[in-house]
């Protein structure tokens, strides 16, 4: 099993911690990407699809994780195309975005 060197940090944008039904906060998990399939969503600029395949690989390097579903956007300025968009939501368990210049 691949050695971690310290905690991994996620970042949640919602407004707060989850809740249960009964209105209590959900217990927090030590977080890891385990099993988890990440997506790899580039915009096309620079390298920005060779930085996100060395993210992956350190992020492999460090977690048994099941996959990658790598995404190359056709412009910086709009969303990935809707099959694309469909593979994420669909097959992903994390999603990183990245930006070429």
């Amino acid at each position: 099993m691949p050695q971690r060197e310290g905690p991994v940090i996620g970042l949640d944008p919602t407004s707060g911690p989850l809740k249960e039904p009964t209105g209590r906060a959900v217990q927090r998990t030590a977080p890891t990407l385990d099993g988890a399939v990440i997506g790899l969503v580039a915009n096309g600029l620079g390298q920005s699809e060779a930085v996100m395949q060395a993210i992956f690989g350190e992020l492999s390097a460090s977690f048994e994780v099941a996959g990658a579903v790598p995404v190359r956007k056709h412009s910086v300025s709009i969303p990935p195309e809707p099959a694309d968009w469909n593979r994420l939501t669909s097959e992903v368990t994390v999603a990183i975005t990245g930006f070429g210049g």
